[in-house]
């Protein structure tokens, strides 16, 4: 995601616009409940819920942040 904006980086970046929900909200939320899909962001967060704008910037933050798909070791 581009980092180049006036707050980018910011744990108080606002991402959805609609619900006001930050950065720092959606990252730590994929962080700490392993989060891996949008809905599920979208269940934790409420980020995305309003008019999906910031669907991709959420995409981004989950293929940055969530944790890899565990393989089963069993046969």
């Amino acid at each position: 995601f581009d980092m180049t904006g006036p707050c980018s980086g910011c744990p108080a970046e606002i991402v959805c616009h609609c619900l006001q929900v930050a950065e720092g909200t959606i990252v730590d939320t994929i962080v700490e409940l392993g989060l891996r899909t949008l809905q599920e962001v979208r269940r934790h967060t409420e980020a995305g819920t309003g008019c999906n704008c910031c669907h991709d910037r959420l995409r981004e933050y989950l293929a940055v942040y969530s944790s890899p798909t565990p393989m089963c070791s069993a046969k």
